[in-house]
């Protein structure tokens, strides 16, 4: 585990670049049964030639910079490429309406958007203001999108390792907007850091760990536990492909540590009652080797 102390998110993750460069770092489910791995050297390759694009396309310092994608490798890479480019990232939920997307890039003053895996695109894309710049992700629906991939083609990765002061904003975070407008949540590197750093350490979290990313990415809790802490303790992460696949996502992942919020675990009690009647499920749960 990366020691965490004095460290913040980009520090933490330049320590994996430099001493476990061939340690995977990533599994990424393509939809079709096929997976790719991502070890630590070309997840950091790939971020640090997307933020010499960025940085070649001198927004001004510390823009504000928007990605609306289901959790997959490249939100992970985006928000590395960003950080290092100077900037702060602002994500948004992938099941948001057209109007709300619209709102939250308006209210941020995001200077581009990067676009990612999505399941309702004709919908959302009416959101997107025409005079935003695009960047397509690999898993991205099919567009006219500068992407992600032909930026890497043509962009030698940056070769300083930026440091940003741990009161520069790293990330904004907006609610769900089911009680009004969304609203920002602004994160310091420093804030962003800590829960990461508390989260690996009172878990004692190793890089034998494995666990799987299937919360939005987009949500606090899953950015913190998941991709932030995974920069301290150098976890493997695994990405579910979609709701379908959920239990082969699981399957393949194996996973040493399981994150969730209470009304899913509500739902995944109420799975296990509609196939074993509560009484003989205590019944079960008394034999030790169960139990």
């Amino acid at each position: 585990m990366a020691d965490p102390k004095d460290k913040l998110l980009l520090d933490a993750a330049y320590e994996w670049e430099k001493n476990s460069p061939n340690r995977v770092y990533m599994t990424q489910p393509l939809g079709d049964g096929k997976v790719v791995d991502y070890t630590w050297a070309e997840t950091m390759n790939e971020a640090r030639r997307m933020a010499a694009h960025l940085r070649s396309l001198d927004l001004p310092e510390h823009s504000h910079i928007a990605l609306i994608s289901k959790n997959c490798a490249h939100f992970v890479m985006c928000d590395l490429a960003i950080w290092m480019a100077g900037h702060a990232t602002i994500a948004l939920y992938p099941t948001l309406n057209a109007d709300t997307v619209k709102y939250i890039l308006d209210h941020s003053d995001s200077r581009l958007v990067f676009i990612g895996k999505l399941d309702d695109w004709d919908d959302l894309k009416l959101g997107i203001p025409d005079s935003l710049p695009k960047i397509a992700l690999p898993l991205a629906p099919k567009t006219d999108f500068d992407k992600w991939d032909d930026i890497i083609a043509r962009n030698e990765p940056i070769t300083d390792s930026p440091s940003p002061p741990g009161e520069q904003l790293a990330l904004m975070c907006y609610t769900s907007g089911s009680t009004g407008r969304p609203k920002g949540v602004m994160h310091s590197f420093a804030s962003a850091s800590i829960p990461a750093q508390g989260f690996g350490r009172e878990l004692e979290i190793t890089t034998d760990d494995r666990i799987l990313s299937y919360l939005p990415l987009a949500h606090v809790m899953e950015r913190a536990t998941v991709e932030c802490a995974s920069f301290y303790t150098g976890t493997h992460i695994y990405f579910a492909d979609s709701l379908n696949t959920f239990l082969q996502d699981l399957h393949r992942a194996r996973p040493t540590l399981f994150i969730s919020v209470p009304r899913l675990w509500l739902k995944f009690q109420l799975g296990v009652f509609q196939k074993f009647p509560e009484k003989k499920l205590e019944r079960l749960l008394k034999i030790p080797i169960i139990s």
